[in-house]
């Protein structure tokens, strides 16, 4: 079988123009692509292409992901951040208000104790008054006009050191005969062996007590009762 294209330039190499014609002619027959030569080849490339295409969305879609942890990881250390932070301004809050809290108490008891010292000295004072006062005879009139002022004079000076002990929040701490002995109040001095009170009870008030606002100045010397047994008398 002749091909075509030897035929037809055969077939025309009679004619003028048979050469250029036929050369055309073959040019266009050399040119015609092989249709089946590329859809063979597209069909072979088109699975790569495919898993050239998956193969990048996965790097995107892993891309992408990664970058979502990451910006989640650092929001959640962001505010795990935050959170300490505050707690730590809460604490410093709360221990500055704490603090100053301590501060104003102490200044505070400052003021009200700085007198202590001195005032514990004047206690004897005041011990001294009372005694002299006991001791000493009422006022009449068989005494002297000078025992009655010196009397009165006494009495006053008395009357104003309580004032002034008054004034910086000290007081007599009452005790009386009787009374049940209470350790924080007051001071055993001595024990009585026979009273008309009961084991435990103050049966005598040796030195005056006194006090500063809430706390002890000082306790009252007393002597407590406390009666022997009967075995005891046997011995």
């Amino acid at each position: 079988m002749i091909p075509i294209f030897q035929a037809t330039t055969s077939q025309f190499s009679q004619y003028p123009f048979s050469v250029s014609f036929g050369s055309s002619l073959k040019r266009y027959f050399t040119n015609i692509p092989d249709n089946k030569s590329n859809n063979s080849d597209n069909g072979n490339n088109k699975p790569e292409n495919d898993l050239n295409n998956k193969t990048e969305n996965n790097i995107d879609n892993k891309t992408e992901k990664d970058e979502k942890t990451i910006l989640q990881e650092r929001v959640t250390e962001l505010e795990n951040e935050l959170k300490e932070s505050k707690d730590t301004l809460l604490r410093s809050l709360a221990e500055q208000q704490n603090q100053s809290k301590r501060l104003r108490k102490q200044m505070k008891e400052t003021r009200s104790f700085a007198v202590t010292d001195f005032s514990k000295s004047l206690l004897e004072v005041a011990d001294n008054l009372d005694r002299a006062l006991k001791s000493s005879p009422s006022p009449s009139d068989e005494l002297s006009t000078e025992y009655k002022s010196l009397h009165e004079g006494v009495v006053l000076t008395e009357k104003i050191l309580h004032n002034v002990f008054s004034k910086y929040g000290i007081v007599k701490i009452g005790c009386q005969e009787g009374d049940k002995f209470d350790y924080k109040l007051h001071n055993a001095v001595v024990t009585i062996p026979q009273s008309n009170y009961n084991n435990g009870e103050i049966g005598l008030i040796i030195q005056r007590g006194y006090k500063i606002k809430e706390r002890i100045l000082r306790a009252v010397g007393v002597g407590v009762v406390k009666k022997e047994d009967e075995e005891d008398k046997k011995n």
